[in-house]
């Protein structure tokens, strides 16, 4: 049997419903585990012996199994529902977490990032079931409010990921007053004890179901159905198009830029915690300000410009010699950038009706992911071949192409993210 969510379950304008808030805490506790890792399993592996170009091989690999999935996922979880998929997610990077606790064999370890997409800083996104979660969140959301409240999670994902970092930054406290377990494997056990708790949570959200509506994307459909399954179609791929670069360019920079650090100006543990600490702190306060913007000057023109300023900073990153000041840049390039993330997810579950809101969203993950998840293949072997400044470059070009063409593909979009109508 086919279902879709009703729209009974939305919460009045102003406010959040119930089952959202705690989709958005389990978000916040995701982040915190996604949070330590960025910090460490680069320099973790890096540790173990392994070659950048390997290290970056692995983030890659669990990029791409998780794009591979993520769009059966988001078409299934809009006929089966979306709770089964996020709770068996989190169960699963529970597990991937205990194989991180328990070994640090080459292969273990390989199979545990690659399930679980480790270190790829995702920002809570339970990869590959970030579509089912973004279309369960939206089901609970007026769409006119969407915009404010992605914006809002998104904050909470990064306040996460800022304690995250924070405590991964204390690594050598741990080590001293753990001499049975170093700090990496600490690491480890904090991901698991958070996956089961987040599991817990899901387990309480009660998930609203109706029967199938009828002549659900048929081909006996009517033609205005099928009139309006072509421009949903048409909207989806559009943004698709677009994502691919942007997508590029995150992987080129996010997955590797401890190691960046740590090899360009020799930063300690530290040094790399308390600067994406306070990165990530800055982009929750950033995503704040974003649904203020959106609000007030409209959801895609506030992106566009905050994309614009965030690319041009970040051609200036390889060339500043001091790390302090490149830690300042990167933290306000950083937290204007991503902090339009929720805004844009926003867009993206507003693209099509609710039963079809996992396809709109797996279609707008894989655009991203795929590219994302290939760029730190190259950014490793760049930076093998000593070149630590061409991967800002690329990426500086490629988001300043994305951010024109999203404002030139999607200001017509302005109208529909401030209706009060969800059609579905």
């Amino acid at each position: 049997m086919k279902f879709k969510f009703s729209k009974l379950v939305e919460a009045p304008a102003g406010q959040i419903h119930p089952s959202a808030r705690k989709l958005m805490l389990v978000n916040a506790l995701r982040s915190i585990g996604q949070g330590m890792l960025v910090v460490d399993l680069a320099l973790y592996l890096d540790a173990l012996g392994w070659s950048t170009a390997a290290i970056g091989s692995v983030i890659a690999a669990g990029g791409l199994f998780g794009v591979g999935l993520a769009p059966v996922i988001g078409i299934y979880s809009d006929r089966w529902g979306r709770k089964p998929f996020i709770l068996f997610s989190e169960l699963v990077t529970a597990g991937c977490a205990l194989l991180g606790i328990l070994s640090t064999n080459t292969i273990m370890l390989i199979i545990a990032i690659t399930l679980s997409g480790f270190g790829k800083a995702d920002a809570g996104s339970p990869s590959p079931c970030a579509p089912a979660e973004q279309a369960w969140l939206a089901s609970y959301i007026l769409k006119s409010e969407r915009g404010r409240v992605y914006s809002v999670n998104n904050a909470l994902s990064f306040f996460g990921m800022a304690a995250g970092a924070v405590l991964a930054g204390t690594l050598p406290l741990w080590e001293n007053n753990l001499q049975q377990l170093s700090g990496y494997h600490l690491v480890f056990c904090v991901i698991f004890v958070l996956s089961l708790v987040t599991a817990s949570i899901i387990l309480t959200i009660q998930e609203e179901k109706i029967g199938r509506q009828q002549g659900y994307i048929k081909e006996k459909s009517g033609n205005h159905e099928k009139k309006i399954l072509q421009e949903e179609n048409a909207a989806v791929l559009k943004l698709a198009g677009i994502n691919i670069l942007n997508g590029i360019a995150i992987g080129l920079t996010g997955p590797m830029m401890s190691y960046w650090f740590a090899a360009k100006f020799g930063a300690s543990h530290t040094q790399i915690g308390s600067t994406l600490a306070v990165t990530f702190f800055a982009t929750g306060v950033t995503s704040i300000l974003q649904a203020r913007l959106s609000q007030k000057h409209g959801t895609i023109r506030s992106i566009v410009l905050v994309r614009f300023i965030a690319s041009l900073l970040l051609i200036l990153m390889p060339l500043l010699s001091s790390y302090l000041l490149v830690s300042v840049l990167y933290i306000i390039r950083t937290a204007l950038n991503r902090g339009t993330q929720g805004a844009q997810q926003a867009l993206s579950v507003s693209l099509t009706r609710d039963m079809r809101r996992g396809f709109a969203s797996s279609i707008n993950l894989f655009s991203m992911r795929l590219p994302t998840s290939i760029a730190p293949y190259f950014t490793g072997y760049l930076f093998g071949l000593g070149s630590l400044a061409l991967p800002f470059y690329i990426a500086s070009g490629l988001q300043l192409s994305f951010a024109y063409l999203y404002g030139k593909i999607f200001s017509s979009y302005e109208i529909r993210m401030k209706s009060h109508v969800t059609s579905g």
